[in-house]
């Protein structure tokens, strides 16, 4: 009887180690995703191995990392869809807020001095605060001479000053030095004017963080100015937020759908306008640069038949992308939804948005401009 227990606690010991280890194996499968995940795995950490073991010269394991995730995504072959390290990133998420780090100047080398001409600052900005104007030549940072440096030199040295810094600066002839420090600033995507004949004219850098409350602010006061007329230039625009274009767009537009986006079972999300809406002449400028919700733009108001669109042809965008921050602070942008117009057209099947006058670019004067005006003058 002792002889048959051991034997039969023997064989129950042997089947639980039997189903303790087939679930181990099925729970690395799971947290892998799959035997082929896995396969995937192995694959690249035996690369690794082979790299550690046997090469010669000098690697970076970052690198290397960041060249796999590069790899991996770019063999999607879907050019919207790409890789980000944390660096990437980092300047891809001040984009999105149409902000960057700086004192708030636009520059260019001045001849005369061999400086740095200032030729605008932005409001509310350090260089502003420190009494930049337009017309100064920036010549030294922190006693140093910036004479002779190109302007990505001058830039760069500028992004690595930490806390206060001086600058150098030539104003009205006369010398004078400024403390300041970097700031995050905003810098709109939209700038407006007013044309000849009540034309507002407005251009859309981009849909970025602000674009839509900007436009529409440009539209209400060039309106308050006279305005009976618009003039929408997205050239060589982007693109950017999905909530940006449909709030602009449900400004503008009466009420129905403005965007649908249609998952991978094919269910749309629908975007509407309300009712009230902007009722007057309209022209959106476009060319072969007018990317994603830039190119929905345009679309919705040509189907709408409330614009006019005047130009070149697009190239065709019908993916939407989410952005998704890895551990490390590296990021993957990727296609998640088919994106359609409100009219459901699919615009990469369309080739692109053909413009109501076409009208190529003139090498000395803005003939696409041009043409926008000579159509709302008919």
């Amino acid at each position: 009887m002792k002889r048959i227990f051991t034997t039969q606690t023997l064989l129950i010991i042997l089947l639980t180690m039997l189903f303790t280890l087939a679930a181990c194996a099925g729970c690395v499968l799971w947290l892998c995703g799959g035997v082929a995940r896995l396969e995937v795995l192995s694959k690249q950490n035996a690369v690794l191995d082979v790299i550690e073991e046997h090469y010669i010269g000098d690697y970076d394991l970052s690198e290397l990392s960041d060249a796999s995730a590069s790899a991996m995504v770019s063999t999607l072959g879907d050019s919207w869809s790409y890789y980000m390290t944390a660096e990437r990133y980092e300047a891809y998420r001040q984009t999105l807020a149409n902000t960057s780090g700086g004192i708030g100047v636009t520059v260019a080398p001045d001849e005369k001095t061999g400086g740095f001409a200032v030729y605008a600052v932005t409001e509310d900005s350090p260089a502003e605060g420190a009494g930049i104007a337009e017309g100064d030549v920036i010549v030294s940072l922190n006693g140093e001479d910036l004479r002779g440096l190109t302007t990505a030199e001058f830039k760069a040295l500028l992004g690595e000053q930490e806390g206060e810094f001086e600058l150098g600066i030539l104003s009205n002839g006369e010398e004078k030095t400024v403390t300041l420090a970097l700031d995050t600033i905003y810098y709109s995507p939209v700038a407006y004017t007013m044309l000849d004949d009540s034309i507002g004219y407005i251009d859309i850098n981009n849909f970025e963080t602000g674009a839509a409350a900007d436009a529409i602010a440009a539209i209400e006061e060039l309106t308050g100015e006279g305005a009976a007329a618009f003039i929408f230039d997205v050239r060589t625009n982007p693109g950017g937020l999905l909530t940006e274009l449909t709030e602009l767009l449900d400004y503008l537009l009466p009420e129905g759908d403005i965007y649908v986006s249609v998952d991978e079972s094919g269910e749309e999300t629908v975007y509407t306008s309300e009712a009230s809406c902007v009722e007057m002449p309209m022209a959106v400028l476009i060319n072969a640069q007018t990317y994603s919700a830039a190119e929905f733009f345009a679309a919705t108001l040509q189907e709408y038949d409330w614009a006019t669109l005047v130009g070149e042809n697009t190239t065709g965008k019908n993916r939407s992308q989410l952005t998704y921050l890895l551990r490390d602070g590296s990021a993957v942008h990727i296609s998640t939804l088919m994106a359609l117009t409100s009219n459901r057209v699919d615009l990469v099947k369309t080739g692109g948005l053909t413009p109501d006058v076409a009208a190529a670019q003139g090498t000395d004067s803005d003939e696409q401009l041009a043409a926008a005006i000579a159509y709302l003058l008919k």
